[in-house]
């Protein structure tokens, strides 16, 4: 129901022929009402008011289509408000002009002269100007409202496309890797092979079934990044050192999927796959109330020439965009390389509604 009415709003803002015919049949009817001598309308007051009307018809749409196009919108206020002044006075002018002389042409079988002072015309004036000014100002709000609400459609549309693409870009890449290193345990008949079997098929389904709403339990989100980094302990040679630490309250909470995961994976890119004396992966995730902390280090390899690319690529670039749409101010994103080693650190607040 409410999403019909504002349907039936934005199409109204976006009919302008109705907008102005709506406007000045209320506009003629409360004159009328106004202007009439007796209870009962007359042929002469409607045509009174149809003469009073070429004035604030002048004074509205010089306002609305020059002052406001040339001013207003380009943020001149000063000329916009001098524009303004002047065409309030002329307004009330020409409202006399026309009695006095415009009437005995246009109706030549009534004699009108003007009722009012200068002083009472410049009042009607100044509503007529001063409301159409308003209902410019409204509509162009309704107009920015409408076209974020599509903004955000949009984004949101693109970010449920970017987490289809980071997700088809994690499982063939991920899947290989992992099925190569299950194929060597298999081959060294490995007592950790059952292990790596159920790890390997819990991050499959979480991947598969779990990620498909916008949030997803923090838990299951966690759950997840652990696996990964378990299966990653049996991968990596024994000069990888990885350390793990989550802790605080993870039940109740949620979080939008595969926000973490690339920041730990591009940390074995460039730091646990390599052949480094001193390969390093410490993560530390703490929950504290409403908000989440990540600090994440990787080490650097000590034969790494020139700086490497570790703080972009596809997976940080697709969070990134993520975290500023569904987060906006409610999120803080650092990342920082010496020589030694890459880190990251994010805090987000998870009361996401």
């Amino acid at each position: 129901m409410i999403d019909r009415i504002k349907n039936s709003i934005s199409k109204f803002i976006q009919n302008r022929i109705l907008q102005h015919i709506l406007f000045w049949m209320t506009s003629f009817y409360v004159l009328v009402q106004f202007f009439a001598f007796e209870d009962e309308i007359s042929d002469i007051d409607i045509v009174y008011t149809l003469l009073f009307h070429i004035s604030l018809v002048f004074g509205v749409y010089l306002n609305t289509a020059v002052l406001i196009q040339l001013f207003l919108k380009k943020e001149k206020y000063v000329l916009y408000f001098i524009g303004l002044i002047v065409l309030w006075y002329v307004t009330a002018i020409i409202n006399q002009f026309t009695f006095e002389k415009l009437s005995d042409i246009i109706v030549p079988d009534y004699f009108f002269i003007s009722s009012y002072e200068i002083d009472d015309l410049l009042k009607f004036s100044l509503v007529y100007i001063a409301l159409s000014t308003l209902l410019k100002l409204s509509k162009s709000w309704f107009q920015v409202l409408e076209t974020e609400k599509e903004l955000e459609t949009l984004k949101r549309a693109q970010a449920e496309t970017e987490l289809k693409a980071l997700k088809s870009n994690i499982n063939p890449h991920f899947l290989f890797n992992n099925l190569t290193s299950l194929y060597g345990l298999a081959r060294k008949k490995a007592d950790e092979t059952p292990e790596y079997i159920l790890k390997l098929s819990a991050l499959m389904r979480y991947m598969i079934y779990d990620t498909k709403d916008k949030l997803v339990p923090l838990n299951k989100e966690l759950d997840y990044i652990v696996n990964y980094l378990e299966l990653q302990k049996l991968r990596c040679d024994k000069t990888t050192r990885i350390k793990y630490e989550i802790r605080g309250e993870l039940n109740s909470h949620q979080i939008v999927p595969f926000l973490l995961i690339p920041f730990i994976e591009n940390s074995f890119k460039h730091g646990g796959m390599n052949q480094n004396d001193t390969n390093i992966i410490d993560l530390s995730i703490k929950i504290e109330e409403e908000s989440l902390e990540m600090q994440l280090k990787n080490s650097i390899p000590i034969k790494a020439g020139r700086e490497i690319g570790g703080m972009g690529g596809f997976g940080i670039e697709n969070v990134k965009s993520r975290l500023q749409l569904f987060y906006q101010d409610q999120y803080s994103l650092d990342l920082s390389q010496n020589k030694e080693e890459f880190s990251v650190s994010l805090k987000l607040n998870l009361n996401l509604k």
